[in-house]
């Protein structure tokens, strides 16, 4: 046998095993591409706003809230993914454990649903897409099958070369036409399958990906974030506005996705930002404060993060995507 025709057998074997995997994974990646369309589509109410002059500060907000919820204060804002998102947000109450996670219009302050009415498909077919809904083991079996695609991508590129069929002979055998059509796609699609295979293999071994890449380039490992906060004096947190306004003032010129109280005062405030190059969709620059004096902690700034991890955490991701392309 020679050394293409154990190529051949490999590439047609491994293909074979690989395929059913392949296909659920490129069937729920291609969903995944529509995901904002697809959820606003099935919660059209609940996430569809019409946009109406500024939106409402936190302080407002939480005013129309009480209405509602008589002295619940805000412990989390989603600030939803454009001018005409709902923003995802969490109350609680003044005493116990009672909360509550709404959908509020931000214009007019109108809670348009809670958090349990929402049509969450989309995190379906992200476990799917990720882990084939089995856990750590479903996320093993799609990081081997994106090692076949890799090799499946190659190895077709190998083969596709010495003929670079690039033409369908429709009058041909239907064994013919099917073997043009696989040369033909495989010979334009084999870059595509494989940058899908490198950057899935990147996001499944992000953490070593991103210590290999550190001690490559000689840089410092991002700083992790702060498990607790400063002790509290005072008792409660700052107004979360309060909060927000801190945090914007560390990182100009970002837009701030996301802001939770967490655990009480006992855990640090997290604002979650994204810049206008960052196209991962909640944004990789992270600030954390203390939530009774507004301390601020830590600044994890994409702008000025290692190499490493804006690799690893924002490229990667955006290429896997097609989010580094916009729309």
């Amino acid at each position: 046998m020679t050394l293409r025709q154990a190529l051949v057998t490999a590439h047609l074997i491994l293909g074979c095993i690989a395929a059913p995997i392949l296909i659920i994974l490129g069937l729920s990646g291609a969903a995944l591409v529509f995901e904002d369309e697809i959820e606003a589509a099935a919660n059209s109410a609940l996430l569809r706003v019409g946009v109406s002059g500024p939106a409402l500060s936190l302080p407002v907000l939480e005013a129309h809230i009480d209405s509602s919820y008589p002295g619940f204060h805000l412990t989390a804002v989603s600030f939803g993914t454009g001018p005409r998102s709902s923003w995802s947000v969490s109350a609680a109450a003044p005493v116990g454990d009672s909360s509550v996670d709404l959908l509020i219009n931000p214009y007019t302050g109108r809670i348009l649903g809670t958090a349990d009415q929402e049509h969450d498909v989309m995190r379906w077919v992200h476990l799917l897409h990720t882990r084939l809904m089995a856990g750590s083991q479903g996320q093993t079996v799609v990081a081997m099958a994106a090692l076949l695609l890799a090799f499946l991508a190659a190895s077709g590129l190998v083969l596709w070369w010495r003929s670079m069929v690039i033409t369908v002979a429709w009058r041909g055998s239907k064994r013919r036409v099917m073997f043009d059509l696989h040369n033909t796609v495989g010979g334009v699609a084999w870059l595509f399958l494989g940058i899908f295979a490198v950057t899935a293999l990147v996001i499944h071994w992000d953490g070593e990906t991103d210590q290999w890449l550190g001690r490559l380039t000689d840089s410092a490992p991002l700083a992790q974030p702060p498990s607790a906060a400063p002790p509290c004096t005072s008792g409660s947190a700052l107004p979360l506005a309060q909060l927000l306004a801190l945090a914007e003032a560390q990182v100009p010129g970002a837009r701030a996705t996301n802001v939770r109280l967490r655990n009480g005062v006992s855990a640090p405030v997290r604002v979650i930002f994204k810049f206008p190059e960052d196209r991962t969709p909640a944004g990789r620059t992270q600030v954390f404060l203390a939530p009774c004096s507004g301390q601020v902690l830590l600044v994890r700034n994409a702008r000025t993060a290692p190499f490493s991890f804006r690799y690893t955490a924002m490229w990667n991701r955006m290429i896997h995507t097609g989010d580094v392309f916009g729309w």
